[in-house]
């Protein structure tokens, strides 16, 4: 049994909604309420865009969890960071001699009464959901899934329970007067997380395999171990290679500032990017990946050009052959890039490559620049982000991410390869730096 684990079956359902939509779960017993959040998250559809919060107690004795840490300390209340789903349950528990149905634990109260708490998510459209512990389950060592559940989760951002009540009722009826509008206002919806709709809008639709999928995939996330050396050396590679080949004496560069065309090519053979280079490989322009390597160790101050030739920077001649030492000296650089903006496009753009939630390539700019417009930046002359402006910092990160191996090889369609377990612990690394801020 040492691949088991105690879990919590629960029953997460939306306050305010007939029929009702819910969703049967189950969760390991060591499952915190961030993640706890996520799961609620990825159950429902819901694409995480707002704040949210955790209250369990009574009227009097309200236990309050919030998200955000700095909100939480203006306040006076607690944040969800390293909060057990457990310990909220004891309070619960505590506050109304409620338990977990058949629990050993101290959350336990009287037999056959469930323990209730609350999760809100959008303080404007107010979307209440009841958790209610409904058992006791054996689980496979982190697996989390979703057993049963009811309707499709609501369209962010449509009103609430009684706004996406309406909705549902004008999109079931083609006749209604509101039905061209709201049919746009839905598709647009959709379309602005690059999700394109391809069937009618169905409330009664519920995809308990799509929803077990994406709880896999989180599942996955939550128990990656630590990197081993294998992975660790894996992912630093690239930069290891160019900052072993720049050695003591550093790289002569062309008259132009590029590397040599031995150099270029060497990088090229050596690393295998073969196939994402063309034309005769010898120069930059025609070895992308290489000049981005080149630019990026310079920008990560690994590398600096001083009289014509490419050497190391005190903090490389450290950390050169140490790959441990690399890969936290590159993953700072990723969780804290410069500025606010590209501070913001890297948390987003690693939260959708490690849960698989990338847009479709055709509406990733206006996705980005809607999310900058809405965070409040605004261009230097003071009009919104245009689509052009968060492309390049999609681009910028981009290129960044193919200077380290953290995919599978290129498909033959062209289409990048998938994540590594290697390059998956990396991104988690990533998020962890920037987390601790």
């Amino acid at each position: 049994m040492g691949n088991t684990e105690n879990g919590l079956e629960l029953r997460i359902s939306l306050d305010g909604i007939e029929p009702q939509i819910w969703r049967s779960i189950r969760v390991p017993e060591s499952i915190e309420l961030a993640e706890l959040h996520r799961v609620i998250q990825l159950a429902f559809g819901w694409e995480d865009r707002h704040l949210h919060q955790f209250t369990a107690g009574t009227d009097t004795d309200t236990r309050r969890i919030l998200s955000d840490e700095e909100t939480a300390q203006e306040i006076g209340v607690e944040s969800e960071t390293a909060v057990l789903l457990t310990s909220v349950l004891e309070t619960v528990a505590g506050s109304s001699s409620a338990g977990v149905a058949g629990s050993s634990t101290s959350a336990a109260g009287a037999a056959g009464q469930a323990a209730t708490l609350s999760y809100e998510y959008d303080f404007g459209d107010s979307w209440d959901h009841t958790i209610a512990v409904t058992g006791r389950c054996l689980l496979q060592q982190g697996q989390i899934t979703c057993i049963g559940g009811g309707r499709r989760g609501p369209v962010e951002d449509s009103g609430g329970a009684s706004g996406y009540t309406h909705l549902s009722q004008v999109l079931a009826n083609p006749r209604h007067p509101e039905y061209e509008d709201l049919a746009d206002w839905y598709a647009g919806a959709a379309s602005a997380m690059g999700r394109f709709v391809a069937a009618p809008f169905d409330a009664e639709a519920f995809d308990v395999d799509a929803a077990n999928a994406r709880l896999a995939r989180f599942a996955m996330l939550r128990s990656a171990g630590p990197p081993t050396e294998t992975e660790v050396d894996a992912v630093v590679r690239p930069v290891r290679w160019l900052l072993q080949r720049a050695g003591t004496a550093g790289l002569e560069l062309t008259a132009a500032g590029y590397l040599k065309p031995a150099v270029v090519r060497a990088a090229v053979a050596e690393l295998g990017w073969q196939e994402r280079c063309y034309g005769t490989i010898n120069r930059e322009d025609q070895a992308v990946p290489v000049l981005e390597l080149r630019e990026n160790c310079v920008r990560w101050k690994l590398l600096r050009k001083t009289k014509g030739r490419l050497v190391r920077t005190p903090a490389a001649r450290k950390i050169a052959d140490d790959d441990a030492a690399l890969w936290a000296h590159v993953a700072e650089r990723f969780a804290f890039p410069g500025t606010n903006a590209e501070d913001l496009v890297h948390r987003v753009i690693v939260g959708w490559l490690l849960e698989d939630t990338m847009p479709d390539r055709h509406v990733i700019g206006q996705v980005l620049a809607d999310i900058l417009n809405n965070s409040m930046f605004r261009m230097a002359g003071g009009g919104p982000v245009e689509e052009l402006d968060s492309m390049s910092l999609h681009q910028e990160l981009r290129w960044a991410l193919g200077c380290l191996d953290l995919r599978e090889p290129e498909e033959k369609s062209g289409k990048e390869g998938k994540l590594t377990l290697a390059g998956i612990k990396f991104l988690l690394d990533v998020r962890r730096r920037r987390n601790r801020e």
